[in-house]
């Protein structure tokens, strides 16, 4: 009852701030006109247009890139049974970045197209994120090496981006926002190309969270109650991999959504059923769009990027759970 009471807050604090998305902007419009704009649209009636076309898109992918990226964390930390993992610790963003520099900068790349070396990019870095981990795993705990394979992973990737992107920036000047983590009005027609993929791996995803949860108890207990461990485990990564690589895809590569909403959903409600994975789609989702109305008005008129704040707060977030984690394991 309490888990579903919280749900239901949830959808009504992300249905409140989606609503405050697209009133608020260089021009205040009120949610009478919002709401008219929705259902009855005039393409005559310029706030209408503005809604429609220039403040829906921005809504519908924060939503959707944050509900991803959510998930996709809380699938990782599972499966991995390490709490500071994500796709931004792991350095998956990261490795997805620079091959869609690559493909850029080699191919002429753009827009969906980039999905493809995205997801080896992402997979690259992840494989070099565990060979360093397991290089470490004799000198350091598992949690903390993995963490650090990832950090390695991350700057070698990203400097890997900068080393691409100095060879000619005038190719990159309009995707320095895309770098960092930013969301546009044309976000959505990428987005629109490839949510079949990501909509079948949250579909899978949920499918597996009871077998996931039984994980949790140990493989050799979850393998006596039926549960294929290694299938079940690629299964989960690949989902998981796939969500966070069509938000790099989509807005860049993002970061600690994936992180700190599943520590919120773990506080509120716990880790194990249906209801965490559903409620990280919501946090996920409430995020991002609070990010991108803060990126409106943190520094007005001068819009920031999504991604600047996410990383700001994010960051102190990133800190407050490693003290968490390891307070846990001292006591």
């Amino acid at each position: 009852m309490k888990n579903s009471r919280i749900c239901l807050v949830s959808v009504g604090l992300l249905a409140m701030l989606s609503l405050l998305h697209l009133c608020l902007g260089a021009r205040l419009i009120t949610p009478n006109i919002v709401w008219s704009s929705l259902f009855d649209y005039t393409p005559k009636n310029y706030l209408h247009v503005i809604v429609i076309n220039q403040r829906l898109p921005r809504l519908i992918v924060a939503v959707s890139i944050g509900a991803m990226l959510a998930l996709s964390g809380y699938v990782l930390q599972k499966i991995l049974r390490n709490d500071l993992v994500s796709p931004s610790t792991l350095g998956i963003n990261s490795g997805a970045a620079t091959f869609c520099v690559a493909a850029i900068y080699f191919w002429g790349g753009s827009d969906a197209n980039l999905f493809w070396p995205a997801l080896t990019g992402g997979i690259c870095a992840l494989i070099f994120s565990f060979i360093v981990a397991n290089i470490l795993g004799h000198q350091k705990g598992d949690q903390i090496s993995l963490v650090l394979g990832g950090a390695m992973s991350t700057t070698l990737f990203s400097t890997a981006s900068a080393f691409i992107i100095s060879l000619d920036t005038d190719i990159f000047g309009n995707l320095l926002g895309w770098l960092v983590g930013d969301i546009s009005i044309f976000d959505l027609q990428t987005l629109s190309l490839i949510w079949p993929a990501g909509m079948a791996a949250i579909l899978i995803l949920l499918l597996v969270i009871r077998p996931l949860d039984l994980m949790g108890l140990g493989s050799e207990q979850a393998a006596a109650l039926g549960v294929d461990t290694r299938w079940l485990q690629w299964i989960g990564l690949g989902g998981a991999i796939v969500l966070s690589i069509i938000a790099v895809t989509v807005v860049g590569p993002i970061g600690f959504v994936g992180l700190v909403a599943p520590h919120m959903v773990k506080i509120l409600i716990g880790e194990t059923g249906l209801g965490p994975p559903l409620l990280c789609l919501i946090s996920g989702a409430i995020l991002v769009t609070a990010a991108d109305i803060m990126a409106r008005f943190m520094a007005a008129p001068r819009l920031l990027n999504v991604g600047s704040v996410l990383s700001l707060f994010g960051g102190v977030a990133f800190l407050i759970i490693i003290v968490v984690v390891f307070g846990r394991r001292k006591a």
